[in-house]
């Protein structure tokens, strides 16, 4: 069985959490997307044990398990030099080389498994004989999934400043919570088209031209996320010492705390 194959979202919640244990003790800017991934899936598998939330809650721990998949090989892929794919390619070498804000580090990440992963683990879970109301089961449960990961934002953005980067601690309070439906707003858009790729994924005579399409629309996400750097440039060796420098204040590594 491939090691990075999990059963249950109890065990994709031990694997990340391990992988974020790593890169917060290596100091690699990684691990502020792996610690946002790691606090979306607790809240999905919260959501998963309350009964009524999702008409198919096995469906929910099924896509979560497949989605999370494609993140551990994204990720190892990555390290061993081998073919990692491109949106992803854009997060990690950009989180590697340093030259990112916390915020963006976030989005790259959310980028790169939303808009290019997430169709796919829908054609791989969403079953090629469903159709009329079993797809429409389907779907409604894919936008109860965009309200579970909205509502979670405030506490998500809360954990990363708090470890991370205190300016968006600062910016989460001049903003009140038009910062948490912006972000709310933009899960949603990226959820929908991703959605809408899966059904062209589905029906589509050309799979290799729509794998191009999702590839590609994915990276011009990545490099418009990316032109923060070029407007204000100013920012880079300011923004590198900060994050260096709070990552070096004591912090307890504790899981209950984390």
């Amino acid at each position: 069985m491939d090691p990075n194959r999990c059963r249950s979202i109890e065990e994709v919640v031990d694997r990340m959490w391990e992988r974020w244990r790593r890169l917060d003790r290596a100091r690699d800017w990684r691990a502020v997307f792996a610690k946002t991934y790691l606090r979306t899936t607790e809240a999905i598998g919260e959501a998963t044990a309350r009964p009524g939330v999702f008409e198919n809650p096995d469906w929910v721990v099924e896509i979560d398990c497949e989605f999370a998949w494609r993140y551990f090989e994204a990720f190892d892929r990555f390290e061993e030099g081998s073919d990692c794919p491109w949106p992803w390619q854009v997060a990690f070498q950009s989180a590697k080389s340093k030259r990112t804000l916390a915020i963006q580090d976030v989005l790259l990440g959310m980028n790169a498994h939303i808009n290019y992963d997430l169709p796919y683990s829908l054609a791989a879970t969403v079953p090629p004989t469903a159709s009329g109301a079993d797809l429409e089961a389907y779907r409604r449960d894919n936008q109860v999934l965009n309200e579970v990961l909205g509502s979670a934002i405030d506490m998500v953005q809360r954990r990363v400043a708090s470890r991370y980067d205190v300016m968006l601690g600062a910016i989460d309070a001049a903003m009140c919570d038009r910062d948490e439906a912006f972000a709310g707003s933009m899960i949603r858009a990226w959820r929908a088209r991703s959605w809408n790729s899966f059904m062209v994924l589905r029906t589509s005579n050309d799979p290799p031209a729509v794998d191009r399409l999702i590839e590609e629309s994915a990276v011009d996400n990545a490099l418009l996320l990316l032109e923060v750097q070029r407007a204000f440039p100013f920012l880079h060796w300011p923004n590198r010492a900060y994050r260096g420098l709070l990552w070096r204040l004591p912090k307890s590594a504790a899981r209950s705390k984390m």
